[in-house]
């Protein structure tokens, strides 16, 4: 137990060290940034297709709730996600300087232990959005012929910390449920920096955003043979609507002189979206697993827009297949390895300058137990978001992702692990 304790530990201290996203994103200067929606666990190969996808042990799988019932009785389990991403960007005001990012991110910890026969709890943090842009332009002042130069930059993003708890119903344990509660806060900078001949010293605004609020999710997931060889999975996902309380604050210096300071301004707070997923999967002697998901958002028109761009409903469609390696010994079959692939489409929730922001792009996994303590999930996922149409900028990206998991029995006497 002293080793998953010192491992969680250290898994903290690095995601604090390590949680400032240098990744930049043009797309992120609307709303409250960029939102992660999808985790880093074993579903990262398949597109992360699994709603309807129980977790294993050694492998928690994050999309639905319900899912945290299939870990080892008794045995409790520290997982972390890293993503390592780079983009390169393309349209009519990208240049040399500004034409990829890159960056390494810590993307998820957490801890969880299947407390019973029929309970399982997980507790964790991970990013719920970040902001990194900075671009230039020009700017006039209302009564004045001067225009002075502008450089526009955003940073910062949100935080979530949840709570998941799963539970299996009857003594067939084919239905599974799971809530999941959510703690999501952090601050937004945007800044102002103007210059000009006419101004003897460069004149910064900073306008701070601070978010805080709670979110919940419900999951459901129903299992049962069709016959000999295939089993039916069915697994479905509601997110709630809610609102992130917001603080404003506003700070405006000229040169080391302060003309403002943490001043309040009125504040309107962000509104998160109805959420529906569900998922269907198809497994074969346990062995080949063919599964579709589909997630829709009801953002349209729930936030006020800006003057070129609104919120839509966004849409995600993704399949996946997985092959799982097994071995028998001593008349126990067990997963040793195993290796998957999927595919993905979607549409985000923005519409910008009249255009949807869409998305298209393919994955690749394998995975396996390194001894009997440590698992490890490593993709690769390659797409494009966005389009070069009206000035914007599409991205072309190539992701990896490590997740790595750490078991340790909590207690035992005597009892028989399911």
């Amino acid at each position: 137990m002293r080793k998953l304790i010192v491992l969680t530990g250290l898994f903290v201290v690095l995601m604090s060290t390590a949680g400032a996203q240098n990744m930049s994103s043009p797309y992120s200067v609307y709303g409250v940034g960029e939102i992660q929606e999808l985790q880093p666990d074993r579903s990262s190969g398949m597109a992360n297709t699994s709603m309807a996808i129980m977790s294993t042990p050694g492998f928690l799988i994050n999309k639905n709730p319900a899912s945290l019932i299939g870990l080892e009785r008794s045995v409790a389990q520290v997982d972390l996600g890293l993503v390592g991403k780079f983009v390169s960007f393309k349209g009519n005001s990208i240049s040399g300087d500004n034409s990829s990012t890159r960056d390494v991110t810590i993307k998820r910890i957490s801890i969880s232990a299947k407390l019973g026969n029929h309970w399982a709890s997980s507790v964790g943090f991970k990013p719920f959005s970040y902001v990194n842009y900075s671009f230039n332009a020009q700017k006039s002042i209302e009564g004045s012929s001067d225009t002075y130069t502008g450089l526009y930059e955003g940073n910062g993003g949100l935080h979530n910390v949840f709570w998941n708890n799963a539970f299996s119903i009857g003594k067939k344990k084919n239905l599974a449920l799971g809530i999941r509660s959510n703690i999501i806060f952090g601050s937004i900078n945007q800044i102002e920096t103007l210059a000009g001949n006419t101004l003897s010293s460069p004149i910064v605004s900073q306008v701070t955003n601070f978010y805080s609020g709670f979110r919940f999710e419900g999951g459901a997931m129903y299992g049962a043979k069709i016959n000999k060889n295939w089993r039916l999975n069915l697994g479905g996902k509601v997110t709630a609507k809610s609102d992130l309380q917001n603080e404003k604050t506003l700070t405006v210096t000229e040169g080391n002189t302060f003309v403002e300071q943490d001043k309040v301004l009125e504040a309107v707070d962000y509104k998160l979206p109805w959420q529906y997923d569900a998922g269907i999967a198809l497994v074969h002697k346990g062995r080949a697993t063919f599964t579709v998901d589909y997630s829709y958002g009801d953002w349209n028109k729930l936030n006020p827009g800006g003057g070129t761009w609104t919120m839509v409903n966004n849409e995600r469609i993704s399949a996946g297949f997985q092959l799982s390696n097994q071995v028998s010994r001593y008349g126990v079959t067990g997963e040793k390895n195993y290796f998957s692939a999927g595919f993905f489409t979607g549409k985000s929730y923005l519409e910008v300058k009249g255009q949807e922001i869409k998305e298209l792009g393919g994955t690749v996994g394998f995975g396996g137990y390194l001894n009997r303590a440590l698992s490890f999930n490593l993709a690769l996922e390659a797409g494009r978001r966005g389009t070069i149409a009206n000035n914007l900028v599409r991205e072309n990206y190539f992701q990896f992702t490590l997740s790595l998991a750490y078991r340790e029995v909590l207690y035992s006497k005597g009892r028989k692990y399911d």
